[in-house]
């Protein structure tokens, strides 16, 4: 198992109690696992802010970042994780 460190904010910071979490994942886990193993332990409330309706694809206004770059420059929802990245979960923000 290997230790991840998550940060979100706002309505999923709510979600989950903290904007900091330490959770373990699977040796070679992916980041759609740790998502997996997440949304068992928070629930379908949290499922609901990531996933859309069929469950399958995550909402296209989530941005997930690891060690500070966006997943879409990495693998993916199929990005590897090793102990100790750090995870930020951004849901969407307005602002103006």
């Amino acid at each position: 198992m290997i230790k991840v460190k998550i940060h979100t904010i706002l309505n999923l910071k709510k979600v989950i109690g903290n904007s900091e979490v330490e959770m373990l994942a699977p040796d070679r886990g992916t980041l759609r696992n740790l998502l997996e193993i997440m949304i068992n332990r928070w629930g379908d409330e949290l499922g609901s802010q990531l996933y859309g309706p069929d469950g399958a694809e995550l909402l296209p206004y989530i941005r997930l970042m690891v060690n500070g770059q966006d997943i879409t420059f990495l693998e993916g929802m199929e990005t590897m994780l090793q102990n100790g990245d750090e995870i930020l979960i951004l849901p969407p923000v307005a602002g103006g």
